[in-house]
Order: C-alpha cells, then sequence, then structure tokens
C-alpha cells in the first residue's frame, strides 16, 4: 500500500488533493479517519507541516507527499526530490524508480495542459527524515498563486497517481554537484534509463561518509554515482571517485549518460 500525505494548512496540497478526488476513484475509507483509498493507493491528511512528521497515520510502504514549493525568484515550477538534512547528515529513504516516474509524468502533464511551468528535480533537502519507509515530495511552486493553479494541481495529481500505481524501472543513481535544481539530473532521469534520488548538490560541503550516506539511503541500492562533473570541485569528483571504487560501483559524468 502506497500512501498519499497531504497537509491540511498547505494550499498546494489542498489543491492536488481535491484533483486526485476528481480525478481518480478514490473513495471515503470506511474504517480510516480522513482518508480516502482506491485499489492500492491511500490518501490522507495530517495537521500541521508535512516536512515536520515524526510517525505516520497508517501503516504503508511508502509516502509520497502533495506539497507547496516556495522560492524567492517566484518561478511557475513542478518539482520532485528527496527529504533530507544533508548539513545534518539525516536522509530520507530515496526510491529513484518514484522519482522517476514522478518526473516524466509531471513533463508530460505540464507539456499536455499546457502550462508554462519549469519541471525539475530538486537537490535534497528539508524533512522528514526518520521514517523507515521511502519518501518523495512533489510540489507546485512557487507562489501562492501557483499553489492555487487547478491546472498545476492536475499535473502533480497524475504524477503522484502514476508514481503511486507504476514507479518506473530505472538503473538506481545518486546525483551529486550541480545547483539546487539540478538541471543535469534531471535530464540524465528524463532521458536516460538512469534514475536519481538522493541529490548532494555542490554547495554542499560533502566527504566520503555523505556521499555513502546516501547511497546507504537508497530502497533497492545504487549501481551509478551520476556526476554533474562542471558543477563539481576537483575535490568534490575525487571523493565520489574513491567511494565509487569502495563500494564497486559504477561513476559516470552526466554529460557521457545522456549523450
Amino acid at each position: 500500500m502506497k500512501l498519499i500525505l497531504a497537509s491540511v494548512t498547505d494550499p498546494a496540497a489542498k489543491n492536488i488533493t481535491a484533483q486526485l478526488l476528481e480525478l481518480y476513484d478514490f473513495e471515503r475509507s470506511p474504517a480510516l479517519p480522513n482518508a480516502h483509498v482506491s485499489k492500492n493507493v491511500l490518501m490522507a491528511t495530517v495537521n500541521g507541516e508535512s516536512t515536520q512528521i515524526k510517525t505516520l497515520p497508517f501503516e504503508t510502504d511508502e509516502v509520497i507527499v502533495a506539497s507547496r514549493h516556495a522560492s524567492e525568484a517566484g518561478k511557475p515550477s513542478l518539482t520532485v526530490h528527496v527529504p533530507g538534512e544533508l548539513e545534518l547528515r539525516e536522509l530520507a529513504l530515496a526510491s529513484p524508480p518514484t522519482v522517476k516516474s514522478a518526473l516524466q509524468t509531471l513533463t508530460t502533464a505540464r507539456d499536455e495542459l499546457g502550462l508554462s511551468y519549469e519541471v525539475s528535480l530538486e537537490a535534497t533537502h528539508h524533512g522528514p527524515t526518520r521514517l523507515d519507509i521511502p519518501v518523495t515530495f512533489v510540489e507546485i511552486g512557487s507562489t501562492p498563486e501557483q499553489w492555487r493553479d487547478e491546472k498545476a494541481g492536475e499535473a502533480v495529481a497524475h504524477a503522484i497517481m502514476k508514481a503511486a500505481t507504476s514507479p518506473a524501472k530505472c538503473l538506481s543513481a545518486v546525483g551529486l554537484g550541480g545547483p539546487h535544481y539540478a538541471p543535469r539530473h534531471t535530464e540524465t532521469t528524463l532521458r536516460t534509463e538512469v534514475g536519481v534520488g538522493h541529490i548532494v548538490p555542490k554547495y554542499i560541503k560533502f566527504d566520503e561518509g555523505l556521499v555513502e550516506l546516501a547511497i546507504k539511503r537508497t530502497s533497492g541500492g545504487v549501481k551509478l554515482l551520476a556526476l554533474d562533473w562542471k558543477g563539481m570541485t576537483l575535490e568534490q569528483r575525487t571523493i565520489c571517485q574513491r567511494v565509487a571504487n569502495k563500494l564497486g560501483i559504477q561513476v559516470k559524468r552526466s554529460a557521457e549518460i545522456t549523450s
């Protein structure tokens, strides 16, 4: 059973859940409060911020969070990312197949609905970090106008349901380097067989321990380290190569993967 989670205080989450109820055959659960169910997908609301969740209302195999994204730039965006506090070395479990499915469907839905929104992965950030199952955020950004945009809510609703019911088959990877909105890792995930889960960007001071933690906190294991080569320092590249050699996994530049 997959769980779609939405905060009752989040306007984007309200928009997305309204679209899920409109577009898909969810029915109110007779046994579970504040929950709807559609086949093997459960949708529930929580009080407070979804980034602060400590426990889940129900047992489940995986969580996909419908959420808002905020940024100072205020650009209309549809984003996907895994939560984690990189500086604190606390990472949620990543599911690259879920991330890949959500990102691919966001892109398709954006185009079909004629939305002028940027679609991208984001680097790993914020909580929750201590749930023992995979967590993925799918978000509408970046201002209240976009959070309430019903077409944006529809695009995210389609992405969440596709990710919940048909996670993509992929070569699971950790993305390293680049900026927060991760254009190289987004391109890799959209254009190749690779699925990127955790992304450790250039602005984070990372070492072998953090790279190994990102690998460890990826459900199903990691086959590849995907490097945004130009978006990394020489020291960061060297760290990644040492980890790959130590663990016996591949390391490739994003340009190599997408060429």
